[in-house]
């Protein structure tokens, strides 16, 4: 449940700011290392309890370094990976990835959706298409995203998706 108020605060932030604010992720990465403490199930040591929040923050960390290059490209901002880390953190590995997982399905619908009703579908591929023969051809990887090209209209807050895939996960069975 405390999951679920930091990913609806950050996608607030999302929609209203196009950003995360540093302060709430760290805000919810001290929750989340207190709640692993406390919920460890087992007496109070000291050892068990710097085990737990120490999973907690390398979850978030691997986390973080697999999706850096994803913002280092400009195809997710960074508070898309501060929330995929805090997903990770709060749920684990394999829950997080399906949260997550879910997350990006439910973005490259909406983002489809998007394309389809604005029109712009064949641009936006063109872009695409453009992007990987310019990698091909110059041999470097540059920003996929930009601004000036593409502006605010072609972002979706994927903060949202985030929210709802991990909604998604916790509501399907089994």
């Amino acid at each position: 449940m405390i999951l679920l108020l930091v990913l609806a605060a950050g996608a607030y932030y999302d929609v209203r700011e196009h950003r995360i604010p540093n302060w709430w992720v760290a805000i919810s990465m001290v929750c989340g290392i207190l709640l692993a403490m406390v919920e460890s199930g087992v007496p109070p040591e000291t050892a068990v309890y710097l085990k737990e929040g120490g999973l907690f923050l390398a979850r978030m960390l691997a986390v973080t370094a697999l999706f850096f290059p994803l913002f280092f490209f400009r195809m997710i901002g960074a508070g898309d990976v501060k929330l995929a880390a805090l997903i990770c953190g709060y749920s684990g590995f394999t829950a997080g990835a399906a949260a997550i997982g879910l997350g990006f399905l439910i973005g490259a619908f909406w983002s489809f959706l998007k394309m389809m009703v604005k029109g712009s579908f064949h641009e936006r591929f063109g872009h695409l298409t453009a992007y990987i023969r310019r990698i091909y051809h110059t041999k470097k990887i540059t920003a996929y995203y930009d601004f000036a090209r593409d502006g605010a209209e072609a972002v979706i807050p994927l903060g949202v998706c985030l929210l709802f895939g991990t909604m998604a996960f916790i509501m399907i069975p089994g």
